[in-house]
């Protein structure tokens, strides 16, 4: 594909080599010399670099829902990030996981699934590791759908079949394997086992969705079975998300045919049960919570509903069928909800919403008809899945666009990574790109 980005003029005198709006922000400085000036630039790329340096360890980030701390510079979003590296990975949905200079995903070629570590600033194959497994293209292009997770020195990968097995981060050696059908008795969904595993202290999480169990957690260094839920519930596509119940840690997770409740330090009791059948049981979109309320989505006719959790039983404050998420993710502003509605049917608008009355603040819309969004910092990242990759900054008013890069060809299902001053993004054909952000 080759660097499809401008480049930076190299030559010319300090003022010169900046673009017409970089040239307005230095006229805003002191009438300063030019080792001044590039005293103040070495810092500003110093700081940057600082605060971009956060890993992005699991699906959706360190925090699990696409945010991170961080500022990426004007300049590189207006003038587009430059490539570093390109690959080609193997059809599949799994998103990259990033830690320790390393950038982790998986794909599938010839039906067999390939564990990727790459050099994340050179993308030279550190390690890689491959086993037989399913393509099972269904109505999409098949592959792994779930994000490795990586925590300190190992790295958890889930395939479509549910062969669960960690590995060494360092050199990919196999540490142990746990099998979801076989070993936890698990119900595969129709487009396989897909929701990534998440670490909790030394568990690891699990939804294998047994008849004895949906919610399993295992210990992470040995893979033993620590403890299991004890309800049954249709398996979906979501990852567990935290959050506190009265004090005690808490799980929620979006199954396939309902939202539950675990309270995670009484070994999985279900706390509470709200029915949300959505054809196919296709919940794949992460829950969010706030303050005793629970903002759910889902395609299919579904749409979204934000519901009351504080009681006995759940209650749904508020709802619209017509406004779709099928595996979008969504996070928190202040007390308002950001994510992008869409599906087949309805294009990509990003929206604000008031969390606790339903107002929608704003959508903007945006290229195809599903998108995954991040927030670093200020600056909100989207990859559509057209390939377009989309900067800008959201006030409760509106989104201001700050520009919008080709970056990838179709389709871009798997969301955006964002770590280590690094963005990552891979199509579901298996074309994999990674971006700086820093300069």
């Amino acid at each position: 594909m080759g660097n499809k980005f401008p480049q930076r003029p190299q030559t010319g005198s300090f003022s010169q080599s900046f673009p017409e709006e970089e040239k307005a922000w230095t006229g805003m400085l002191p009438d300063l010399g030019y080792r001044e000036y590039m005293k103040i630039a070495l810092l500003t790329t110093l700081l940057v670099s600082s605060a971009l340096s956060q890993e992005w360890p699991q699906y959706l980030g360190p925090n699990g829902d696409g945010t991170a701390e961080g500022q990426i510079p004007m300049t590189v979003q207006k003038l587009g990030p430059r490539t570093l590296w390109q690959a080609k990975i193997g059809k599949g949905c799994s998103s990259f996981a990033i830690s320790k200079g390393r950038a982790i995903t998986v794909g599938n070629t010839n039906d067999e699934d390939t564990i990727w570590c790459f050099n994340a600033q050179t993308g030279e194959i550190v390690w890689k590791k491959t086993y037989p497994e399913k393509l099972a293209a269904k109505y999409y292009d098949g592959g792994p759908g779930a994000t490795p997770t990586i925590d300190g020195d190992r790295v958890f990968i889930l395939s479509k079949s549910g062969r669960l097995t960690c590995h060494d981060l360092a050199n990919g050696d196999e540490k142990w394997a746990v099998s979801y059908k076989e070993d936890l008795d698990g119900n595969m969904p129709t487009w396989g086992f897909s929701a990534s595993p998440t670490v909790y202290g030394d568990l690891l999480l699990c939804l294998p969705c047994a008849k004895g169990g949906a919610l399993v957690a295992l210990d992470k260094v040995t893979g033993e079975l620590k403890w299991k839920s004890n309800n049954i519930a249709r398996p979906g596509y979501a990852a567990p998300v935290f959050f506190k119940h009265k004090g005690n840690d808490a799980a929620l997770v979006f199954h396939g045919r309902s939202l539950v409740g675990y309270d995670l330090s009484k070994k999985g009791k279900v706390l509470f049960t709200h029915p949300w059948r959505t054809p196919y049981d296709v919940n794949a979109s992460n829950p969010v919570f706030l303050d005793g309320m629970v903002f759910i989505a889902s395609g299919y006719g579904m749409g979204y509903a934000v519901l009351d959790v504080t009681g006995a039983e759940p209650k749904i404050l508020h709802r619209n069928r017509d406004l779709p998420m099928i595996f979008q993710n969504a996070f928190l502003v202040g007390d308002h909800v950001m994510g992008c509605f869409g599906d087949k049917r309805k294009r990509t608008e990003l929206f604000r919403m008031d969390m606790k009355s339903g107002k929608i603040l704003w959508k903007y819309e945006l290229p195809g008809s599903r998108a995954s969004t991040a927030k670093i910092g200020e600056t909100f990242v989207i990859l559509c899945e057209d390939g377009h990759l989309v900067f800008g900054e959201a006030t409760k008013e509106r989104f201001i666009e700050s520009s919008r890069h080709k970056i990838l060809g179709k389709l871009c299902w798997a969301p955006i990574a964002i770590g280590e001053g690094k963005a990552f993004a891979r199509t579901n054909q298996g074309d994999a790109i990674c971006l700086d952000l820093l300069n």
